[in-house]
């Protein structure tokens, strides 16, 4: 799809917008990749509440991984969004929904509100980034867990399509990718967490064909060791997952 202003979602374009995402389901979501991985770390790191944790997932969209994330056991789900997509399926898998344009305007919970916020494929889309991790920050309770997915800009087939292009295929101008994150700016980016832990998401387009049939199988074989499955995740990873930290209470 391509970029649109928040102006454009919020006016002229909206309807068409609102019919392309209720009907969305992003590669993060495909076989419960995201659902699992919440699951995992929550497990990990609140395994001790009496109650599920507190999930707000932003960039909600038709809210399919709050159906998702039900059916793991984890209920406990609110939803931010710039405009109201919930599909009347998922609808009620959503404790509470709230609508904002994360690049400028505040998020609608008070501080200390979330053990975890999600954000799957979401921040490439924002204007100002920075200004959304900020009011993460602020409504996650100390020592709560912000998960994000941002494009692994340096896998194979990115560096491949840059040195044959001269550009990224997740930043096209046809895309509505809009922030790039190097290294060095996302880790300033995120300064005020603590890095938990960094997984890749392996699009399954790359074992269609011929070979992709004998990447499988390479796959298959090379992952039963770790360090050869690191190796492969960074090379081919189409997504970068971060596990990050609040570590202390924002003033």
């Amino acid at each position: 799809m391509e970029y649109f202003s928040a102006n454009d979602i919020r006016g002229k374009k909206k309807e068409y917008i609102s019919g392309i995402i209720k009907e969305h389901v992003g590669r993060n979501l495909e076989n419960l990749f995201a659902a699992k991985l919440v699951k995992k770390y929550s497990g990990i790191y609140f395994s001790n509440l009496q109650n599920s944790p507190k999930i707000l997932d932003c960039g909600i969209g038709n809210g399919e991984l709050a159906r998702q994330l039900s059916n793991e056991g984890l209920k406990n789900i609110y939803g931010l969004d710039i405009d109201d997509y919930l599909s009347n399926e998922n609808r009620g898998f959503v404790r509470e929904f709230k609508t904002a344009d994360l690049s400028c305007e505040k998020i609608p919970w008070q501080n200390d509100s979330f053990e975890i916020a999600t954000a799957w494929c979401f921040l490439p889309h924002l204007e100002n980034p920075h200004f959304f991790v900020r009011e993460i920050l602020r409504v996650l309770k100390p020592g709560g867990l912000l998960m994000l997915s941002i494009p692994h800009m340096l896998s194979k087939a990115s560096l491949n399509y840059f040195n044959k292009y001269g550009d990224f295929p997740r930043y096209l101008a046809s895309t509505n990718h809009i922030t790039v994150f190097t290294p060095g700016s996302f880790k300033n980016l995120m300064r005020d967490f603590k890095v938990m832990n960094m997984e890749y998401m392996i699009d399954n387009r790359i074992f269609q064909g011929t070979k992709g049939r004998l990447r499988k199988i390479l796959f298959s074989i090379l992952c039963s060791n770790s360090a050869a499955k690191q190796y492969i995740n960074k090379l081919w990873g189409y997504n970068q997952v971060w596990i990050l930290s609040k570590e202390t209470k924002c003033q």
